[in-house]
Parts: structure tokens; C-alpha cells; sequence
């Protein structure tokens, strides 16, 4: 299947650190985290609670969800806290001074 890509927001605002939300079109919330010097981009709700990723920080490369403090994979979404679980993560590139998500 061929992927559709989305223009998520302009570069410019998701600087080095910071981690947006916004909504894209057939994905709904997705979470976008520029850290290190790549794009990552994962739903935006963890699967215990509907926790707001968003709201989450980092810390050795994995978002820790704000609720209960549940960790995922910013290069896959893979919990490493509790086996089995994930949240969704896209690939994503900068293009043309934005960044777009692969739905």
C-alpha cells in the first residue's frame, strides 16, 4: 500500500526539544518530537488511561506518558514499560521548510 504523506506543521515550530500536538487529516492527534536532531512522530494518547503524550517529557530517548509514567519508544512506539503494549508511531520527514507525517 502506498503511504500518504500529510504536511503536519512547519518546521519552524518544533525546535530542538520541544514536542508538538496537531491533528492530522485520517490519523487525528499525533504527537511530533524533535529530539536529537530528528523528527519523531506517535500517537498522541497512550493506550493505558488516554494519557496526553504530548504532555510527556523525554528521557533516554523514550516519551514518559504525564498519567502514570508509562515509557515508549520515540523510534517505534514500543512501551517498555509493560510488554505487549505500543502506540503508533509514523515515519516522518522535513520537506520544503515543514514537516510531514506518513498516514
Amino acid at each position: 500500500m502506498e503511504r500518504r504523506w500529510s504536511r503536519a506543521c512547519p518546521e519552524i515550530d518544533l525546535p530542538e526539544g520541544a514536542c508538538r500536538v496537531v491533528d492530522v487529516e485520517g490519523a487525528g492527534a499525533i504527537a511530533l518530537f524533535h529530539h536529537k536532531g530528528t523528527i519523531h512522530a506517535l500517537s498522541a494518547r497512550c493506550p493505558h488511561a488516554a494519557g496526553p503524550l504530548g504532555h510527556g517529557w523525554i528521557e533516554e530517548d523514550e516519551v514518559v506518558c504525564p498519567l502514570h509514567r508509562w515509557r515508549f519508544r520515540l523510534s517505534d512506539g514500543r512501551c517498555t514499560t509493560i510488554r505487549g503494549e505500543w502506540v503508533r508511531a509514523f515515519p516522518c520527514e522535513r520537506r520544503d521548510g515543514s514537516i510531514w507525517v506518513a498516514l
